[in-house]
C-alpha cells in the first residue's frame, strides 16, 4: 500500500534544482579533498559502508508520477548498495595535480543516475607526494548545507585517532518503490498538508518582510538596495567571454591563499573576507578578458551570491532555503584598493537591504501551482538568471584546525558548484586550516583554458596584497605547530576570525549555511589594538581565580568573569552570533549530583552577557545550542583532555539542539572556553580525571 513506504516531499527550491538538472548543466556540487598518505580503497569502502546508514537521506532516491502529476519525493531505495556509489580510480604515473584536475573535470560532468540515491564518492590513488584524493559528488536537491555536513561529520575526525567502524551495520528491507498509481493515491492525502505548510511559510515570510518595512532604518536600507537593483537593470547587461552555450564538459582549476594574509587585508581595508575574495575574482576576470581583447566590452561583472535564509527553527524543513543577491564587481580599475572599496560599498548595501527575504518568497511561490506546470515554470529560471548576471560565486566556511579521515590528515579541500545555463564559470570560496581557496568551475566549450583564469587570479591577489602593503612574513603563521595557531592568531595583526558567517545571520538568523552549504558572507573586522608604549602604566597583576565546584551558581558567575577578561576568547569569538549555549550534565550520585544540572552562557561576539544555572528543561528552551553529557565527559572537556568539537563528533558530548555546522568554524573559540573553565573549575578535576579511562 502507498501508506507503507516512507516519503518526504522535496522543498520548493529543491524541486527547482531537480527540474533544471540537464546533461549540459548538471546540478551537482561537492568537493575535491586531498589527504596525506595512501588511503587504502578497501578500508575506506568498509568505513563508508559501516556509517552511511546513519545519514538516511543518502539511502533515498526520488520518485514522481508520470507527467509530473505529483510532487517529487524521497523514498528509501530498496536496491541501495554502497558499491553503487563509491568508486576507485588510479592516476597513471607521475600522478600530477594536472592529471587530478583532468579526472575531476570528467567525474563532475554529467547527471547523476536518478534511479538511485543522488551521490557518489570517488577514491583517487596514485597522486604524487604520497597523497590520496577523494571527490564527493552530490545533487544540489539533496543538500541543504546540513545534509552535506552530515556526511562529512560521519566520516571525518578532528584528531588523528581513527574512529572505529560501526559496531553493527544496520540492515533494512524497505518496501518496493511505489508504482505510479500508488504515488498518485498517496499524493491526494499528503500533498494538501504540504501545500498548507508552504502557505504558512509564505505568511510568516510576509510578516517578517512587513516588520522590516515598518521600521524606519530597515525600510531605508531596503529601499536603497531596491534602488540599486532597479538602476542596475534599466539597461540589460552585456555578455562577456565567460558567457556562451554550455556543452556539459566541465573543467576545474583552483588556487590557495594564506588566510592570515587575507585577514590582514580585511583589517587594513575594513572589508569582509568574502568582499576581498570577490574583488580578487573581479580583478582576475578583468585581466583574463583584457588578455582576450575584450576590455572595452563592459566594465563590470555581475555575480550572483547565494544567501542562506533558513532560521534555526526550520532545520530539517523545506529542504534548501536559499535566496540570491547580485554583486557588481569592477573589472578594469587600475587601483586595486578602489576596486575593493567599490565591492565593499555595493555588497554592504545589498546585504543590509534584506532583499533576500523577498527573493526567497519569489522562489517559494511556484511550489503552490499545479505539479505538471512546475517543470515549465522552473525551465525559465536559468534564462532569467542568465539575463540578470554573468556568473555565480558561493562561500563555504570550514574548520580552521586540521581534520582527518581514518587517521590521514586532510591537506586541502576545493569546492565546486553547478553552472547556470549560458554561464561558462562558477566560483567557490572555501576556507580550511588557515588557507582559503578559490575554485573555478568552467564549461570547456566556453572557457578553453581555465588555467589562464587561475593564473590571472593569482596575479590579482599579489597586486592587491602589494597595494595594501601586507608582508607575507608578517601576516602568515603557517610555520607554527598546529597547537600554537590559537595563541598566534590571538596576537596577530590580522583579524583572527574564522571565515565569515552567512549574511542573514547578521540580520537575526541564528543559522549558518554549508553547503555547504552555500551563502554570501559578511565580516566586521575588529579595531586594531594599540601597541603598548612607555607612557602606559604597567599591567595590573591578575589574581588567580578561586576554584568552584562545576555546574554551580558560583562556578557560572566566575566562568562569566573569566570569559570576559580573556582577550584570547574575545579575539577568537568576534564572529559568534549563534546565541546562548547551555551545558547540561546528567545526574551522577557518585560525584554528588543527584539530578541533572544545567548552566546557560549567553555568548555574543566575544562577550558573555550572563551565565547562570537553571533547570535543564528551561535550558533546552532558552538556549540556541545545547550540549549534554555525563560527568566524566564534562570533566574531560573542561580540563582540556579532549577537544570539545571532537567530543561532539564522537558523541561523547551530545549536541541535542543546534547545528554542528555552526560550531565547526569555532574550534579556537571552543578551546578558549576550555582554557577559561580550567581557571575556575573544581580542584577535584585532577583526581576525577585520573579515575577516567582514556577517550
Amino acid at each position: 500500500m502507498a501508506s507503507e513506504y516512507h516519503s518526504d516531499f522535496l522543498g520548493p527550491v529543491d524541486s527547482a534544482f531537480y527540474y533544471v538538472d540537464t546533461p549540459k548543466t548538471p546540478m551537482n556540487l561537492g568537493a575535491i579533498t586531498i589527504f596525506d598518505g595512501q588511503l587504502p580503497y578497501d578500508e575506506l569502502f568498509k568505513f563508508i559502508d559501516s556509517r552511511i546508514f546513519q545519514a538516511p537521506i543518502y539511502l533515498k532516491r526520488i520518485v514522481q508520477a508520470p507527467l509530473s502529476l505529483s510532487e517529487p519525493r524521497w523514498v528509501l531505495d530498496p536496491a541501495f548498495q554502497t558499491s553503487r556509489h563509491v568508486f576507485h580510480h588510479e592516476l597513471d604515473a607521475p600522478g600530477t595535480v594536472e592529471q587530478l584536475r583532468a579526472l575531476a573535470g570528467h567525474l563532475v560532468s554529467g547527471m547523476l543516475d536518478r534511479d538511485k540515491p543522488l551521490w557518489q564518492i570517488h577514491h583517487i590513488s596514485g597522486l604524487e607526494d604520497n597523497r590520496t584524493a577523494l571527490l564527493f559528488k552530490i545533487h544540489h536537491c539533496m543538500v541543504d548545507g546540513l545534509s552535506a555536513v552530515e556526511l562529512f561529520t560521519l566520516l571525518l575526525d578532528l584528531t588523528p585517532d581513527s574512529s572505529p567502524l560501526a559496531t553493527q551495520k544496520v540492515f533494512y528491507v524497505p518496501p518496493p518503490v511505489p508504482n505510479p498509481l500508488e504515488i498518485l493515491a498517496s499524493n491526494v492525502t499528503k500533498e494538501i498538508p504540504f501545500k498548507v505548510s508552504v502557505l504558512q511559510r509564505l505568511g510568516s515570510q510576509a510578516l517578517q518582510l512587513g516588520s522590516i518595512l515598518t521600521d524606519r532604518e530597515s525600510r531605508r536600507k531596503t529601499f536603497a538596495g531596491l534602488a540599486n537593483l532597479i538602476s542596475d537593470n534599466l539597461t540589460p547587461i552585456k555578455k562577456l567571454l565567460i558567457n556562451g552555450t554550455n556543452t556539459g564538459r566541465m573543467t576545474l582549476a583552483w588556487t590557495d591563499f594564506p588566510l592570515a594574509e587575507v585577514r590582514a587585508i580585511c583589517t587594513a581595508q575594513h572589508a569582509s573576507i568574502n568582499e576581498v575574495m570577490l574583488a580578487i575574482l573581479g580583478m582576475g576576470l578583468g585581466k583574463y578578458l583584457e588578455n582576450a581583447g575584450e576590455k572595452a566590452h563592459q566594465d563590470f561583472v555581475r555575480v550572483l551570491a547565494p544567501v542562506n535564509v533558513r532560521s534555526e527553527e526550520e532545520r530539517g524543513m523545506f529542504g534548501n532555503r536559499i535566496a540570491v543577491l547580485p554583486i557588481d564587481i569592477p573589472l578594469y580599475l587600475e587601483d586595486p584598493l578602489k576596486c575593493l572599496q567599490r565591492v565593499v560599498t555595493y555588497s554592504q548595501t545589498m546585504k543590509q537591504s534584506r532583499l533576500s527575504h523577498g527573493v526567497d518568497m519569489l522562489l517559494t511561490v511556484p511550489s503552490l501551482v499545479n505539479n505538471f506546470a512546475q517543470p515549465v515554470i522552473w525551465g525559465f529560471a536559468p534564462a532569467i538568471f542568465a539575463f540578470l548576471a554573468h556568473t555565480w560565486c558561493t562561500n563555504v566556511a570550514g574548520p580552521q584546525n586540521p581534520i582527518y579521515l581514518m587517521g590521514h590528515k586532510m591537506i586541502s579541500s576545493y569546492g565546486y558548484f553547478p553552472l547556470n545555463a549560458s554561464m561558462g564559470i562558477a566560483s567557490v570560496i572555501m576556507s580550511y586550516n588557515d588557507k582559503i581557496s578559490l575554485t573555478v568551475i568552467a564549461d570547456a566549450g566556453i572557457i578553453p583554458d581555465v588555467l589562464e583564469i587561475q593564473r590571472c587570479l593569482d596575479k590579482a591577489y599579489l597586486v592587491l596584497r602589494a597595494a595594501v602593503g601586507i608582508s607575507p612574513q608578517e601576516a602568515s603563521n603557517d610555520d607554527l605547530p598546529i597547537e600554537a595557531h590559537a595563541a598566534a592568531t590571538a596576537t596577530s595583526e590580522a583579524s583572527p576570525q574564522v571565515v565569515d558567517e552567512p549574511v542573514e545571520s547578521k540580520a537575526g538568523s541564528s543559522n549558518n549555511s554549508l553547503n555547504g552549504n552555500t551563502s554570501a558572507v559578511e565580516e566586521v573586522p575588529p579595531p586594531k589594538q594599540a601597541e603598548p608604549t612607555e607612557l602606559q602604566p604597567p599591567a595590573t597583576p591578575v589574581s588567580k581565580p578561586q576554584r568552584f565546584r562545576i555546574f554551580t551558581e558560583e562556578w557560572a558567575t566566575a566562568y562569566k568573569e573569566v570569559i570576559n577578561s580573556s582577550s584570547a576568547y574575545q579575539e577568537a569569538s568576534t564572529q559568534w552570533q549563534a546565541g546562548a549555549v547551555a551545558f547540561i550534565m546528567h545526574a551522577s550520585s557518585e560525584h554528588g549530583f543527584l539530578q541533572d544540572s544545567a548552566v546557560l552562557l549567553d555568548l555574543h561576539r566575544g562577550h558573555c552577557n550572563s551565565a547562570y544555572t537553571l533547570p535543564p528543561r528551561e535550558a533546552r528552551t532558552r538556549a540556541q545550542i545545547v550540549l549534554e553529557g555525563e560527568y566524566e565527559d564534562w570533566i574531560k572537556a573542561l580540563t582540556g583532555q579532549a577537544p570539545p568539537i571532537a567530543m561532539i563528533v564522537r558523541k561523547k558530548l551530545v549536541l541535542t539542539k543546534g547545528s554542528l555546522f555552526n560550531l565547526l568554524p569555532f574550534t579556537s573559540s571552543a578551546q578558549e572556553l576550555v582554557h577559561c573553565a580550567q581557571k575556575i573549575s573544581e580542584s577535584e578535576q585532577s583526581t576525577g580525571a585520573q579515575r577516567m579511562s582514556p577517550d
